[in-house]
C-alpha cells in the first residue's frame, strides 16, 4: 500500500510539473537561438484531454507521434503545414476543435524534454527540432523580429561548366551571402584563389548576376527564392569570364570561334551589365530607404502638422468674425484720412502700430514681420512711427 500510495504521489507530481511547463510555454518569448519542436495537433489535444482529466489512465495520449507532419518516405516533413493556435493546456472544449484545420503545434525545448520523459516517442521517428531566428522587414531597418523557422530555404547549386549535375542544399534565412558562398566553393572544391560570381535563374528563364559586394546581408533580404538553381562561375585565366552561354538547356558552351573584336565587345556589354545590375541594387535600396525616412518623418510631424491645422481653422474663423464687427461699427469722420497700410490696405486707425522707413513710408504692425524692406522704396525700416501714431490718437479723441 506504501508503494502504490508513492507511486501515486508520484504520478500526481509529474503531472503538476507538466501543467507548470506547458502553462509557462503559452507565455514563453522566442528568443534568439532557442530550439522548439513541433508536435502533432492531433496527439497534442489528446495531451490537452488527459491534463483535464487529472492524468485518467483512460485518455492517456500514448507515445509522442509526429508521423502525420511527415512525408511517405519520412526524408523531411510535408509542405505547407500550418502551426495551430496555442490554447491553454487546462482547456478541452469544443473551442480546441478548431485544430483540425492545423496540423501542429510549438513547444520549448524544457516541455518537449518532459513530454518525451513521461511518454516517450513513437518508435522510429526522429524529434522535429527548429531553431530561433532573428530578421528585419528590411535591410536597414533596426527593429528585430523572432519566429521559428519551420522550413528552410533549398537551393539548386551547378557549376557554369555542367549545368546537369545540380546538388541541393538547405539553408537558414539567417544564413549570409558569404555562407553561401562558401558552401558552393566546398561542394565544388574551388579554391580560394579563384576568382568567382553567381547567377540566378528566375521564372521567367532569364538569368541575374547576384551581386556579392555585401556578403553580411541575409538571404532573407537577398531576394532570392526558395529551389532558385544558383549557378557559379570561374573566372578564366586570361582574365575574362566565359563567353558564351545557352542557360535555358542546362548546358554552357565556349565559343573558341569568335574573333577578338566580338570577344572584347562581350567583355564590355558583361561590365556593363555588372554595373547596370549594381546600379538598380543601389536606387532599389535607396527607394526602400527614402520610404521609411517618410513613414517616420509623417510619423513624427503628424501631431505638429493637426495643431497647426486646427490654429489655421481658428484663426480664419476669428478674422471673418472682426471683419463683421468692423462693418457693424460706425467711423468717425476723420477715419477717411487715416493713412492706409500699402500692404493690406486696411486703415491704420489707433490703435494700429505704425512702423516706417527712412523715407517716411508707413507699413501696419500686422504685415510689418512679413517685410524685411520698404515695399516702396525699397530701404529698410527703421521703427516704429511713433509721432505718427501719437498724432492719430490725439485725432480720434477730439471726434
Amino acid at each position: 500500500q506504501k508503494m502504490a500510495g508513492h507511486g501515486i504521489a508520484s504520478h500526481n507530481q509529474e503531472l503538476e510539473n507538466l501543467k507548470t511547463v506547458l502553462q509557462k510555454q503559452e507565455k514563453k518569448l522566442f528568443l534568439k537561438g532557442d530550439n522548439w519542436y513541433l508536435v502533432e495537433n492531433v496527439w497534442f489535444d489528446k495531451l490537452r484531454k488527459y491534463v483535464k482529466e487529472d492524468g485518467n489512465k483512460l485518455y492517456h495520449p500514448g507515445p509522442v507521434n509526429n508521423e502525420s507532419l511527415f512525408k511517405d518516405d519520412g526524408s523531411d516533413i510535408r509542405d505547407n503545414l500550418r502551426e495551430s493556435p496555442l490554447i491553454s493546456i487546462s482547456k478541452y472544449t469544443k473551442e480546441a476543435r478548431h485544430s483540425e484545420r492545423y496540423h501542429y503545434y510549438l513547444v520549448p525545448e524544457d516541455a518537449w524534454i518532459l513530454l518525451v520523459n513521461m511518454f516517450g516517442i513513437f518508435v522510429g521517428q526522429e524529434p522535429i527540432k527548429r531553431v530561433v531566428v532573428e530578421y528585419t522587414e528590411h535591410k536597414y531597418s533596426s527593429q528585430m523580429h523572432y519566429k521559428v523557422e519551420v522550413y528552410y530555404m533549398q537551393f539548386e547549386m551547378a557549376m557554369h561548366t555542367n549545368l546537369e549535375d545540380i546538388k541541393e542544399k538547405k539553408f537558414s534565412q539567417s544564413d549570409t551571402l558569404g555562407q553561401l558562398q562558401n558552401v558552393m566553393k566546398e561542394e565544388f572544391n574551388i579554391s580560394d584563389g579563384e576568382i568567382i560570381r553567381f547567377w540566378k535563374k528566375n521564372e521567367s528563364n532569364s538569368w541575374d548576376i547576384i551581386s556579392m559586394i555585401d556578403c553580411t546581408d541575409t538571404l532573407h533580404h537577398s531576394r532570392l527564392l526558395n529551389r532558385q538553381l544558383i549557378v557559379i562561375e570561374i573566372k578564366n585565366p586570361d582574365g575574362t569570364w566565359p563567353t558564351k552561354w545557352n542557360m535555358d538547356k542546362r548546358s554552357s558552351v565556349y565559343d573558341s570561334s569568335v574573333g577578338a573584336a566580338k570577344n572584347v565587345t562581350q567583355r564590355a556589354n558583361t561590365s556593363r551589365l555588372n554595373q547596370i545590375v549594381n546600379q538598380l541594387e543601389n536606387i532599389q535600396t535607396f527607394q526602400s530607404r527614402i520610404e521609411t525616412m517618410r513613414k517616420d518623418m509623417k510619423e513624427k510631424h503628424k501631431n505638429e502638422n493637426e495643431a497647426f491645422e486646427r490654429d489655421c481653422v481658428t484663426k480664419i474663423k476669428q478674422k471673418k468674425e472682426l471683419e463683421k464687427e468692423r462693418q457693424g461699427l460706425s467711423l468717425p469722420a476723420t477715419f477717411s484720412s487715416t493713412p492706409k497700410c500699402p500692404v493690406c490696405l486696411e486703415m491704420m486707425a489707433p490703435p494700429t502700430r505704425i512702423y516706417n522707413c527712412p523715407n517716411g513710408h508707413l507699413v501696419c504692425g500686422a504685415c510689418k514681420p512679413r517685410l524685411t524692406i520698404c515695399t516702396i522704396c525699397r530701404k529698410e525700416y527703421m521703427g516704429r512711427a511713433t509721432a505718427m501714431e501719437q498724432m492719430l490718437r490725439d485725432l480720434f479723441k477730439t471726434q
